[in-house]
């Protein structure tokens, strides 16, 4: 049975009554039906109303449910007008809870893109900060290998410059040596002159004294006159001779032979004994670009040589800063005659 049924069921008992019994039974259950009306909307009023507070709430099933029943008791217009307000509320909230949902996601993807955003930021200030790390490791790093260069080369320097002090040093005292032997060979010679005019004197008065005596005796008969042999002098050191070398090489040194002077922007190099030597020497030059290490492979220290005979002194051409070495005997192209090594030590070969 229907709702139009029900409408019309108060009129059908009525008129049923109403034939059996009369007007004033009609009227009672035209009262009854108006009071069957007053309750269906005492009920569709309450369903109404129940719906809405389950629309409210977002319970759509019990809003569902309500509406179901007001659509049942909805009568009139006005029924049907609250009907359609109530079922438009729902649909209004659905589709806010779905407004909702979506502003809620959006919000969620956006604090997830923010929390992205901050974490690679994060990360790249972890990485800028590892690598600015990494950068001052390395600076420190370069200047530590800098500062050891620097004092290594500081080092170096003043090593040679105290090699090349001890050099001079040891030039100085070589040439104090000499001076000396030279000074004490010109005493030497000095003393045999003397010695030698003193030698000549006491023989000349010998003769003198023997011919005053042959002049004061008698002649009897002629006699054969025989000079007496002359007086023997005292044996005295002769002067030594320098002896001409016939250049063999010893294989001995003879930086003892050699007198080194300064003669303007050259180096003389005297040879102070009675043998042939040579000289081999390196530094920095007038008429060559060759330094110390530049001569020949395997024995390269020294690059230029020259034979100096006895007594005699050749000359380096412009040499500042300069090491040099002698052998006895004579040097020729090659430098077979001398092996030298990277620290200017040196070892003559003999032939």
């Amino acid at each position: 049975m229907n709702k139009h049924t029900w409408r019309l069921l108060p009129a059908l008992i009525f008129c049923t009554l109403a034939a059996h019994a009369g007007v004033s039974q009609a009227q009672d259950l035209l009262r009854m039906s108006d009071q069957f009306d007053k309750m269906d909307k005492g009920d569709f009023d309450i369903a109404i109303s129940k719906a809405n507070q389950c629309t409210a709430a977002r319970d759509f099933n019990c809003a569902e449910t309500q509406l179901r029943a007001a659509r049942k008791l909805a009568n009139d217009s006005k029924n049907k007008s609250a009907l359609k307000r109530a079922e438009d509320g729902v649909v209004a909230e659905k589709a806010r809870i779905r407004e909702e949902e979506r502003i809620v996601a959006q919000r969620q993807r956006e604090l997830e893109e923010r929390e992205e955003r901050q974490r690679i930021a994060a990360q790249r200030a972890r990485d800028a900060e590892y690598q600015a790390q990494r950068e001052a490791e390395e600076r420190d790093n370069l200047n530590s290998r800098i500062a050891a260069a620097g004092n290594a080369y500081t080092r170096t320097v003043q090593d040679q410059a105290n090699a090349r002090a001890q050099d001079q040093a040891r030039t100085r005292q070589f040439e104090q040596r000499q001076a000396e032997a030279n000074a004490a060979t010109a005493r030497d010679q000095q003393r045999f002159a003397q010695e030698r005019a003193q030698q000549q004197r006491q023989q000349d008065n010998q003769r003198l004294q023997l011919a005053q005596a042959q002049q004061a005796q008698p002649v009897q008969q002629p006699v054969r006159v025989v000079a007496p042999a002359p007086a023997v002098p005292e044996r005295v050191q002769p002067v030594p001779v320098r002896k001409v070398s016939n250049s063999i090489n010893t294989g001995r040194e003879a930086m003892r032979c050699v007198s080194v002077v300064r003669e303007k922007e050259d180096l003389a190099f005297n040879n102070t004994c009675n043998i042939q030597i040579f000289v081999v020497w390196c530094g920095d030059l007038k008429y060559s670009n060759k330094h110390c290490g530049d001569g020949p492979a395997g024995n390269s220290f020294y690059t230029h040589s020259t034979n100096v005979m006895p007594g005699d002194k050749q000359y380096a051409r412009g040499v500042g800063d300069y090491h040099y070495a002698a052998c006895e005997g004579g040097i020729s192209f090659g430098k077979d005659e001398i092996q030298d090594r990277p620290d200017g030590t040196f070892t003559c070969v003999p032939k």
